[in-house]
């Protein structure tokens, strides 16, 4: 068979999900057909569904089964800027909507083709994860690689496009917000990077600052006709704890709200100006805070906006969004266990037998200590 390929650019979506078309769009792959790569690759291959992501082309995306988002790779697409809003917007929509997705970084957009059947390959890939999606799609992700194909998180393509039209209202209407500002922020929070999140949240918080400024501070201005009173609240002597302030003092903002940008604020100058490493409390305190205002934007913008679907993206309980240094008191019972391997045996372990490299300066011993 004979097909024309065009072609393509490939986002690989994290977390790591499949994209099924339906219920009945099926996924089995059992140990012994991962371990021995001989799973159902052809799938993996397959688009699941194309649609409608308001790209700059006017033409359409599409998900792909093995967990991907597609563009066409248009003439446009050569401004390597462009591409990442692109992309970073849809998935931003679609965090909007209500299912957790993560911004993507400029390596993680790969080159492939697809052809008239509706399947692609990855051609040339930049980043691990797009190794991993190129690699399982082939056969030959190696066995850790290939065990997240089994018993994967499979999500309904209907379920993205649903969240993507609904965040796409909220967000096509914050006109000077940065979606992938805007994304960034939770990703770099899920991913214990505060400083990144607090940077990301506060520019964004300040976008929205802006928005609200214009349209509830000077397009009101407007109806009354005092000499150089929109000149005074136009000028760039309000900074963002002036607009704060005067946001509160009309009873715009809540005192929860107010409380928590100062907060946010606080944390931003101190990380600014005396490098000073944010919070946990701190960064939740500017994500809070940027979900109020986007509750506060698009009440004004008149679409509805459940701030229910962003906060449950955040722990109730700060002490638990720690880093994995800390040593978890919990064990995993062997019945909570799915799958497992054999794990090679190295110089120490019971049971090595065999000679081995050793060199006197890379071996540990006691520390001495004071009696």
């Amino acid at each position: 068979m004979s097909s024309i390929y065009v072609p393509i650019l490939i986002a690989s979506l994290k977390p790591f999900r499949l994209i099924a078309r339906s219920s009945s769009d099926k996924w089995e792959a059992t140990l012994e057909q991962i371990n021995n790569g001989e799973y159902n690759y052809i799938k993996l291959h397959r688009a699941s569904r194309a649609f409608n992501a308001h790209l700059s082309n006017k033409m359409a995306a599409i998900f792909g089964f093995d967990g991907s988002l597609i563009l066409p790779l248009m003439a446009n697409y050569q401004n390597d800027n462009l591409v990442i809003d692109e992309v970073n917007r849809i998935l931003a929509s679609i965090f909007l909507g209500g299912i957790y997705i993560e911004a993507i970084t400029p390596f993680e957009i790969s080159k492939g083709h697809m052809n008239e059947l509706g399947y692609y390959r990855y051609t040339q890939t930049y980043s691990q994860l797009s190794e991993f999606h190129q690699a399982i799609g082939e056969g030959d992700a190696g066995g850790l690689g290939a065990i997240k194909l089994f018993k994967p998180e499979i999500i309904m393509v209907d379920s993205l496009i649903s969240a993507y039209n609904y965040g796409h209202k909220v967000l096509s209407k914050l006109t000077n917000l940065s979606p992938f500002l805007f994304i960034g922020a939770f990703t770099y929070y899920k991913n214990h990077q505060l400083r990144e999140s607090l940077a990301n949240s506060w520019i964004t918080i300040e976008q929205l600052i802006e928005f609200l400024w214009d349209k509830l501070i000077l397009n009101d201005s407007k109806t009354i006709n005092i000499p150089k009173r929109r000149k005074f609240l136009e000028s760039q002597q309000w900074n963002a704890s002036h607009k704060i302030e005067i946001f509160f003092q009309q009873n715009l903002i809540t005192d929860k709200l107010y409380s928590l940008l100062n907060e946010a604020r606080a944390a931003r100058n101190n990380f600014i100006h005396k490098g000073t490493t944010p919070s946990y409390n701190s960064t939740n305190a500017s994500l809070l805070a940027l979900i109020s205002l986007i509750e506060l934007a698009s009440k004004f913008n008149q679409v509805n906006f459940d701030h229910t679907k962003l906060e449950s993206y955040l722990s109730n309980h700060i002490e638990s969004c720690i880093p994995q240094t800390n040593i978890s008191q919990n064990s995993i019972h062997e019945n909570d266990v799915i799958c497992w391997g054999e794990i090679t045996k190295i110089p120490g372990d019971a049971g090595w037998e065999g000679e081995y490299e050793s060199f006197p300066d890379i071996q540990l011993k006691p520390l001495k200590t004071d009696n």
